[in-house]
């Protein structure tokens, strides 16, 4: 690990004929890449959350670090693939009944889950998949009872 600022120049340095310091550096980058990418979808996602206060919002992403991030930061309950099966039937009564006006999941309310009371989905980090995003497009865009629409 590196433990000071002449580590990093050292790898820098090594980078340029190191194969292997090169990979470190770039695999460094890559995370830094990603943590800042992750960091301007949570600043996104507060702003789209306060846009739409009035509304049943369910938040989807890949990580399930993110979704717990997103649960503490903004004080919704979290599903995840740790979440008990008692836990998420009552997590989603409680959504249907408006008890919560939030859930943010990871991707396990992809197949066979069906939460009808969103009229708002985020889909914070997707896979690319055009299975899933329809699968999970489809779990906010059903029909309303009361002819209210959705967004995504």
């Amino acid at each position: 690990s590196m433990q000071s600022g002449s580590d990093y120049q050292k790898l820098v340095m090594r980078s340029g004929t190191d194969p292997r310091a090169r990979e470190a550096l770039l695999a460094k980058q890559r995370a830094r890449d990603v943590m800042m990418n992750s960091e301007a979808k949570v600043d996104k996602l507060a702003r789209l959350l306060a846009r739409h206060r009035e509304d049943r919002v369910i938040i989807f992403t890949a990580s399930t670090d993110l979704v717990y991030r997103i649960s503490r930061r903004f004080l919704v309950p979290p599903i995840t693939n740790e979440t008990g099966t008692k836990e998420r039937r009552e997590i989603l009564a409680r959504f249907r009944d408006g008890t919560y006006d939030t859930v943010v999941a990871v991707n396990v309310l992809d197949e066979g889950v069906d939460v009808p009371d969103a009229n708002v989905g985020i889909l914070l980090s997707g896979s690319g998949s055009e299975r899933e995003f329809t699968q999970r497009l489809g779990r906010i865009l059903r029909p309303k009872a009361d002819g209210i629409t959705a967004t995504l």
